[in-house]
């Protein structure tokens, strides 16, 4: 019978656990994310699409500037998934390397800029309060992962577009750039 208790209480216990994270992200986090979301398109209505249209396809002629800024404006400010949109100002060749720049940067971004995909913020919650409990800060992991995964992604891209267009040649499809 106490093996039974044991296992009631247990389990219960999982589910307080789980709501007192919900608590602490209800009342923490998602107000902030919200706010910052709430900025972040206000900047890009004054700023005008239009305009960030005609950069985007500027940035776009330059594959170091596509993987690196480009992907970083596009996570800053439309967030997932309108993220992957940004990949129309490409040439046909670049698209699938900025695709591969902007799954691989999601979690460097989300580290520091948490309104870019708060869908997934629960993992980089969870990897801050194990840092935490260690009793370390989790800004300066934030900033190490961020350059990390950016100069991972960058190297990425570059691979995956070599790759792409070998593939695109061998099958007869057309390479544009």
């Amino acid at each position: 019978m106490d093996g039974i208790i044991g296992f009631v209480n247990g389990f219960q216990s999982v589910f307080v656990a789980a709501g007192e994270t919900f608590l602490d992200l209800v009342v923490g986090i998602v107000p902030m994310v919200l706010v910052l979301l709430m900025v972040f398109n206000a900047v890009a209505a004054l700023i005008k699409p239009e305009r960030l249209n005609r950069f985007s396809a500027f940035l776009a002629r330059n594959r170091i500037l596509s993987y690196t800024v480009l992907a970083f404006i596009s996570w800053f400010f439309l967030c997932n998934p309108m993220v992957y949109s940004a990949a129309k100002f490409l040439p046909q060749r670049q698209r699938a390397s900025f695709i591969d720049v902007c799954a691989t940067t999601n979690g460097p971004m989300l580290a520091l800029f948490p309104h870019v995909n708060p869908a997934e913020l629960f993992i980089w919650l969870g990897i801050a309060q194990g840092v935490e409990a260690l009793g370390l800060g989790i800004q300066g992991l934030a900033i190490r992962f961020f350059i990390a995964g950016w100069a991972l992604a960058v190297i990425r891209g570059l691979i995956t577009e070599v790759i792409w267009v070998f593939l695109a040649k061998r099958e007869g499809v057309a390479v544009d750039g």
